[in-house]
């Protein structure tokens, strides 16, 4: 069913996107709309607090705003909250809002507005006290991580905001990027936000309209209607890019390679947090540490591995290597982790000298007895074999050095429930990051995703001191160290960082760092 769209408006939007298609060189600032494929199921309801489709939430990034937002660093900066600070040694934090901000409808931002948000994402999460939840993960709501970071909210005054956190830490502030409603609408389809854009029309299965928000608290975007035109699947977006039916797509699909190199149009690389991982059970005899900590094995399996070969024959491109859990080019970034390790020599030297000498059948072999074939277990996501493709890489690479592998693709609950009883030799697996970049769920001793039986009390130091960082400064300095143990003891072997593409037939933004679920930003504030 149609809602409030002008006509008018939708036909001077149409004339204009097909004299930007027949003028690719032309600046979308230039011009007074812009048209994108997404990908949304037929069912998809405008909530924002429930949205779990991730080009949705690009476009929807363009109609609300929360406390806090990330630069281009991928550094909290103050958003809705004009400033804040920190108290009771990082354990409390209070936010002052903006003056100066209202609702698409009017209404002036204030404290009962981040309160009633709140309390909406928390009744959609189902926790207790203790975090526990009989909600199904895909059921609670896209920001119920919120809660991990925040143990309690209150109002001090109109403007003022007093949170009680669960870690006393600066990386806090990552959870505060969620979006801010009215009060009066949390529970509403298209609830009003605060962005440079707002609703202009919404057709189930169609086409999402927004226009330039002329009283946005910045000021008005150059680019004053976007329509958001809905495709089933990827492959049918790519197809409208190619039929010059929309100026902007965006994808996952390994498809969007193609247009690596177009004279015709842009392809942007798009951040994601999924990080791919290839996981060596510590607890298996064979790939148990020595006293100090090390195991040759393991580490020959690192040096094996051609992570830019997978990158380019299964991946065309769209990904980028991964040394340590935290992405390169961030401003907790530490340069001096990104180390590649290849080299099957060093890989063949370490199992020589573990007496593991290589035979004439290519095998090799200790005291007579063959090295143990390395089981690999692997799963992919619906509709894709990339992640299979890319296991028989490795195992190509590991047999170049005198390894005997095999590669089992398995369901993902089967492999979870492996990672989970132990019940595996390696396995090969994505890791999806919250938008808080601390790793400790995959490092610590209790860490939930800790599968390899990594245990190091040097690391679960560091992770209680970064938890305890409330500085910018010392929860950089602490991220920095917590990479350099990771690099020392390699609790898990990092392949890659998921890539997405952003495709365009113009620039429309000055961001430089493009990131899944925020994939248009900067489109309000580009100029050419």
């Amino acid at each position: 069913m149609r809602i409030s769209i002008s006509h008018l408006r939708r036909a001077a939007a149409a004339m204009l996107s097909l004299v930007l298609t027949l003028c690719p060189a032309l600046s979308l600032a230039s011009t007074t709309s812009l048209t994108c494929a997404i990908v949304a199921t037929d069912d998809l309801q405008l909530r924002p607090l429930e949205l779990n489709q991730r080009d949705v939430v690009s476009v929807l990034d363009l109609v609300y705003e929360g406390l806090f937002s990330m630069d281009d660093n991928y550094m909290p900066q103050p958003k809705l909250a004009y400033s804040y600070e920190f108290a009771n040694e990082g354990r409390r934090l209070r936010v002052v809002l903006r003056s100066d901000v209202t609702f698409h409808n009017g209404q002036q931002l204030t404290s009962a507005d981040v309160i009633a948000t709140l309390n909406q994402m928390y009744a959609l999460s189902g926790f207790d006290e203790n975090l526990n939840s009989d909600v199904a993960l895909t059921e609670r709501g896209l920001y119920y991580s919120t809660f991990y970071s925040l143990k309690s909210w209150e109002a001090e005054d109109d403007y003022t905001l007093l949170f009680t956190l669960r870690r006393a830490s600066y990386g806090s502030l990552y959870a505060f990027t969620f979006p801010i409603l009215p009060a009066s609408q949390v529970n509403s389809d298209m609830p009003a936000g605060t962005g440079p854009y707002k609703y202009d029309g919404y057709e189930q299965g169609s086409a999402i309209w927004l226009t330039a928000n002329t009283s946005w608290w910045q000021r008005t975007p150059q680019i004053r209607n976007i329509r958001a035109s809905i495709y089933k699947d990827s492959e049918k977006a790519l197809n409208a890019f190619d039929l010059q039916d929309v100026d902007v797509a965006m994808s996952r699909s390994i498809n969007a390679s193609r247009y690596s190199g177009s004279l015709s149009s842009f392809s942007l690389s798009a951040r994601t947090r999924q990080l791919e991982v290839l996981l060596v059970n510590r607890a298996q005899s064979m790939f148990k540490s020595d006293e100090n900590g090390q195991n040759p094995v393991r580490e020959a399996i690192a040096y094996a591995i051609n992570r830019s070969e997978i990158i380019s024959s299964i991946y065309q491109g769209m990904a980028t290597v991964a040394y340590t859990p935290v992405p390169a080019g961030t401003w907790i970034s530490n340069e001096s982790t990104i180390n590649d390790i290849y080299d099957p020599l060093m890989a063949a030297s370490l199992l020589d000298s573990a007496g593991y000498k290589l035979a004439d059948d290519g095998k090799r072999y200790k005291d007579g007895k063959q090295l143990e074939g390395l089981r690999l277990q692997v799963y992919d996501e619906p509709g894709s074999t990339v992640r299979t493709n890319a296991a028989n890489k490795i195992k190509e690479q590991l047999e170049a050095v005198g390894f005997t592998v095999s590669v089992a693709t398995l369901s993902r609950d089967d492999v979870l429930k492996n990672l989970s009883n132990g019940n595996y030799f390696i396995a090969m697996c994505g890791f999806n990051f919250d938008v808080n970049p601390d790793p400790g769920f995959t490092v610590t001793s209790t860490g939930a995703c800790n599968y390899t039986r990594y245990r190091s009390d040097d690391m679960n130091n560091l992770l209680t001191q970064l938890r305890s960082s409330y500085t910018a400064e010392s929860y950089r300095s602490t991220m920095s160290l917590i990479q350099d143990q990771f690099e020392q003891d390699m609790p898990y072997l990092c392949l890659y960082w998921r890539s997405g593409a952003l495709l365009s037939r113009s620039a429309f933004t000055n961001a430089r760092d493009i990131r899944e679920l925020e994939l248009l930003r900067g489109v309000e504030s580009f100029t050419d």
